[in-house]
């Protein structure tokens, strides 16, 4: 019997490979996906992506589970990340096995979640809620978030200032939730990945410690005294 795609998922670390800088000569497709490519070579059991180009450039290279997001970047939504019925179309064509859709409360621009849920279940493609408080999560698996993601915990108004990654609420979400949790944000060390596993983490994702060099120098360059 074949793997589900969470079954793949299962204790991996998920790459995450964007370019958060738009500055950065990094931002091409083609790029992005040969960082990936990279990080398999490593070890990563799956990526997540920003954009159905990405994706597209992504596919045909890894047989790894693809998470993709499409950010929309217009003013003044509370809601960015995989907005649209379009976004979810665009991401399921391109080859994505997963998309994420925020599921923080707050405005839109487009569609509510369960909407977009649903538009990518009927497309056969699962649906990863990016969340920021338990309240938030258990709204998101009532409509339909097959995987929740810490992803928003520090980006909202109501856990500005919160640690990250968020391990109290990943163990109260583990405990709590009948569905997998992925740690997301703040994961820059071997240590973080281990934490999120004992606190009962499905999987965890890691972006910039692993492809973001500007990121990682800018890291470096802090430690240098005065």
């Amino acid at each position: 019997m074949s793997l589900t795609v969470l079954d793949r998922l299962a204790r991996k670390l998920i790459v995450s490979s964007q370019a958060m800088d738009p500055r950065s000569p990094l931002r091409h497709p083609e790029i992005l996906a040969l960082l990936a490519q990279a990080a398999e070579l490593g070890g990563a059991g799956g990526f997540r992506v920003n954009g159905a180009d990405v994706v597209s450039a992504l596919r045909p290279a890894t047989k790894l589970p693809i998470i993709g997001i499409v950010k929309d970047n217009r003013e003044g939504f509370d809601n960015y990340i995989t907005t649209t019925s379009a976004d979810i179309e665009a991401l399921c064509a391109s080859g994505a096995d997963m998309v994420a859709i925020q599921a923080t409360t707050g405005t839109r621009p487009g569609p509510d979640f369960a909407e977009l849920a649903a538009a990518a279940h009927a497309r056969g493609v699962l649906v990863m809620a990016d969340i920021a408080t338990l309240d938030e999560a258990i709204a998101a698996v009532s409509t339909g978030a097959d995987v929740v993601a810490t992803t928003m915990v520090g980006y909202t108004t109501a856990t500005a200032g919160a640690e990250r990654p968020p391990f109290d609420l990943v163990r109260i979400l583990s405990d709590g939730l009948d569905c997998p949790v992925i740690v997301e944000g703040g994961v820059w060390t071997p240590e973080h990945v281990a934490m999120s596993f004992a606190a009962g983490a499905y999987a965890v994702v890691s972006g910039s410690a692993v492809t973001a060099p500007d990121l990682i120098t800018r890291r470096l360059v802090d430690a240098i005294e005065g």
